[in-house]
C-alpha cells in the first residue's frame, strides 16, 4: 500500500474527528480532570487561514481557540501539534492553498522544526512580514520569534 500524501491526510486520515472525550487518567496529573477535543485537520488549518499577515499564534493559542470552540476544558496539544505539521505539509503539497502555517509557531513563540524547510522557510517567510528572531539554546538550538518594532 502506498503511503498517503499530507493531502490525502489532511482530507481523509481522520474521519471521526473532531473527538470530544474526558482527558485520560495518564494526561490529568499535568494537564488536570475535564473533557479535551481532538481536533481534525480541516479545523485547525481554518484557524491557521483566519491569522491575519503580520500576526502569529502559538500551539498554545491554537489550542485555547479550539477548546473554546468546542466548550471542553482543552485542545489535546499532541495531536494538535502532529495535525498543524500535517497541514503545513500539505500546503506545500498543494500549490494552489494558500493557507499561511508559517504564522503558528511552538508552545513557547519558536519556529517549529517539524515544519516544511524547516527552519529556514517559515523564517524567511516570516521575516517578509516584519519578523526577527533570536537565537536560543546551547545544547538545543532553536529561535523565537521578535516582531520588529
Amino acid at each position: 500500500m502506498a503511503k498517503k500524501t499530507y493531502q490525502e491526510q489532511m482530507h481523509h486520515s481522520y474521519p471521526d474527528h473532531p473527538i470530544v472525550k474526558p482527558i485520560p487518567d495518564s494526561m490529568v496529573k499535568t494537564w488536570g480532570e475535564g473533557m479535551q477535543v481532538l481536533p481534525s485537520p480541516l479545523e485547525i488549518r481554518k484557524v491557521m487561514r483566519s491569522i491575519p499577515k503580520g500576526t502569529v499564534m502559538t500551539t498554545v493559542e491554537l489550542c485555547e481557540r479550539l477548546a473554546k470552540k468546542h466548550k471542553v476544558d482543552m485542545a489535546c496539544p499532541y495531536t494538535t501539534g502532529i495535525l498543524m505539521n500535517i497541514v503545513a505539509k500539505a500546503v506545500e503539497e498543494d500549490n494552489s492553498d494558500d493557507t499561511p502555517w508559517w504564522r503558528t509557531l511552538g508552545s513557547k513563540g519558536e519556529i517549529k522544526g517539524s515544519y516544511p524547510n524547516a527552519p529556514e522557510e517559515q523564517m524567511a517567510l516570516l521575516e517578509a512580514e516584519g519578523f526577527s528572531f533570536v537565537k536560543k539554546g546551547k545544547k538545543c538550538v532553536y529561535w523565537i520569534i521578535e516582531r520588529d518594532a
